[in-house]
């Protein structure tokens, strides 16, 4: 598998507000996520392959993750 590419988007941004990151496996960029999105969402990208979005939910206290 490739380095996967990690798209964090705010809720409400622009996208011109997009962070874009490259993980070395798909485990570290769901824990670069975690970290990084504090509201709306993160797609892991394989190439040109959308590998799925995770976007967050709960604001600052018990937050989870919905899978799309």
């Amino acid at each position: 598998m490739n380095r996967i590419r990690l798209s964090i988007q705010p809720e409400h941004g622009r996208d011109a507000d997009r962070l874009e990151i490259e993980a070395p496996d798909t485990t570290t960029a769901l824990l670069i996520a975690d970290i990084n999105v504090h509201d709306g969402f993160a797609e892991l990208w394989d190439g040109k392959r959308l590998l799925g979005r995770v976007i967050k939910h709960g604001g600052a206290y018990a937050t989870f993750w919905e899978i799309a």
